[in-house]
């Protein structure tokens, strides 16, 4: 690629959040094809762009809504502005549409976010750039614990097969009582698993009595490791201590730590329908339901997901249990034939940076 002018990189630089993650993993690939300054969203104000660059926001709705006076006046020195963004539900609203088409073009995970951002009605080019792992997710030997050694001693004494999922926020989206209501049903046919939760403040071990949707999880702990933000040493040894990724969520626009997982040799299990469709193996989906509206009230996300229906999931899950080396067999082939060939970061990043350079050449 040649560099062509300038790309300046908007986003959370500072925050201990997802687009932070994300927005530093284009950093580092995109450099190697362009001029590329990352600026935190805070300085958006202050920015002043060269005449022959283009402006990234991502993400994209929350800074238009911020500094929409400033965004205007930046506009009108750049070849172009693209927002990265996402799609957490089946729908944006009408409000959602109308930001978008201060946008040059936009930029999201995958193509349940852009068939939702097409069919309510955005009229810019969307383009679909997914999530990825690096290669020493895939090719990394097995690490030992430091971090989660508790983890792994009460899961060797006991003989434990451990299933893990994420939730760190937005409880209804990202499925928790459905999550719980699977690990009960679960347990019900057999002991020999423990549920592992990594939640804002810990990652947990649910190994015991069940309550219901409506118990808070931390009654239900047996274990609890205080930990908020996990760097990529300690997702990776977390990752390895686990068997078996439980993607219960109902909506979003990607939901980026199944992937992390499965590179890590982690089966995973979610609902047909989601964004990950288009990483998941057809042999982990399970029959699913339209949700509820995934995040009531939010004034861009409007729209409904989907969800696992439990007894299909329970099967399922029995069947990975008592077939574990098949299922490992099975996601060595994916990993070789899809993971490797569409979601490492390098890949993708160039086919990113195909995208800018686009808007960079583009004469006004």
């Amino acid at each position: 690629m040649i560099r062509v002018g300038s790309v300046y990189y908007v986003y959370p630089m500072f925050k201990r959040v997802s687009w932070n993650a994300i927005g530093k993993k284009h950093l580092k690939y995109l450099k190697n094809y362009m001029n590329i300054f990352p600026v935190d969203e805070n300085a958006l104000p202050a920015l002043y762009p060269f005449n022959n660059s283009i402006v990234i926001l991502h993400p994209f709705f929350y800074p238009i809504e911020k500094f929409e006076d400033k965004f205007k006046s930046i506009a009108t020195r750049v070849k172009g502005v693209i927002g990265i963004d996402v799609a957490d539900s089946d729908a944006i609203s009408e409000y959602a549409v109308s930001l978008t088409n201060r946008a040059t073009a936009m930029i999201v995970p995958s193509n349940f976010a852009k068939r939702s951002y097409v069919s309510s009605g955005v009229k810019v080019p969307v383009y679909v750039v997914p999530h990825g792992v690096d290669r020493e997710w895939i090719d990394a030997p097995k690490t030992q614990p430091k971090t989660f050694a508790k983890l792994a001693d009460y899961k060797e004494k006991r003989g434990l097969t451990f299933i893990i999922s994420y939730q760190m926020h937005s409880e209804y989206r990202k499925g928790l009582d459905i999550l719980i209501k699977l690990f009960k049903e679960l347990r019900n046919e057999r002991n020999d698993v423990a549920l592992v939760l990594k939640t804002s403040q810990y990652v947990g071990v649910i190994d015991g009595k069940i309550g219901d949707e409506n118990t808070r999880v931390e009654k239900m702990l047996t274990l609890r490791v205080p930990i908020k933000w996990l760097t990529e040493d300690e997702q990776m040894e977390l990752f390895d201590l686990c068997e078996i990724y439980a993607l219960t969520s109902r909506g979003g626009g990607f939901e980026h730590p199944p992937l992390l997982g499965m590179a890590r040799g982690e089966i995973v299990i979610g609902a047909r329908g989601g964004a990950w469709d288009d990483y998941m193996p057809e042999w982990g989906l399970v029959d699913s339901k339209r949700s509820g509206q995934v995040l009531a009230g939010n004034p861009i996300h409007v729209g409904h997901g989907v969800e696992m229906i439990i007894d299909k999931a329970v099967d399922k899950l029995c069947h990975m249990l008592d077939n574990l080396d098949d299922y490992r067999a099975r996601l060595r082939e994916h990993i070789k034939k899809v993971i490797r060939e569409k979601f490492v970061w390098d890949k993708i990043c160039f086919e990113l940076g195909k995208i800018l350079l686009k808007y960079l050449r583009e004469v006004h």
